[in-house]
């Protein structure tokens, strides 16, 4: 059960836009398909092996919620937290068929190349955060790095093109 928890905190990052999503996962040598439909903007009707769920997505906007309206209010001087900039949702980038794609929902947490750089295979490319772990990307042949599609705290999804390798 805590497999199939997690593994549906995992769906719960992708952007389910579309209707129907189906997956194909193996979890400790078990294989599982899964298939995805978005009922409501908080529901979500999941098969898993043909075995069918119902799931509620935390942290996501119920129906007809009110929206909080932020208004300016005075206080005592107290100390602000510091914000982390996030970089903007760049536009995605279709790459090449020599691009290395981003192989799963993320943020960019180190970029280790730049434009002209030699790599090798199997050098780190850059390095992701996703489902609070640190992915590292790397290169898959030996080349030059001909671009850096993303930036640091850049948010990316699966088959987003990263880098560009000649």
């Amino acid at each position: 059960m805590f497999k199939l928890l997690n593994f549906l905190n995992f769906l719960n990052l992708l952007n389910l836009k579309e209707k129907m999503k189906e997956f194909k996962f193996k979890i400790d040598g078990e294989t599982y398909n899964v298939a995805v439909e978005e009922k409501d903007a908080n529901l979500a009707e999941v098969q898993v092996n043909g075995k069918t769920f119902t799931v509620e997505v935390e942290g996501a906007p119920k129906a007809q919620a009110p929206k909080p309206v932020a208004r300016p209010v005075a206080t005592a001087h107290k100390a602000q937290p510091a914000t982390v900039p996030v970089a903007p949702a760049a536009p995605k980038v279709a790459g090449s068929a020599n691009s290395v794609k981003a192989p799963l929902p993320g943020t960019i947490f180190k970029v280790e190349v730049s434009a002209g750089q030699a790599v090798k295979k199997g050098d780190v490319l850059l390095v992701m955060e996703a489902m609070k772990m640190e992915n590292n990307i790397l290169a898959a042949k030996d080349g030059t790095v001909k671009a850096v599609y993303v930036q640091l705290g850049q948010t990316v999804l699966p088959g987003d093109a990263l880098v560009d390798l000649e």
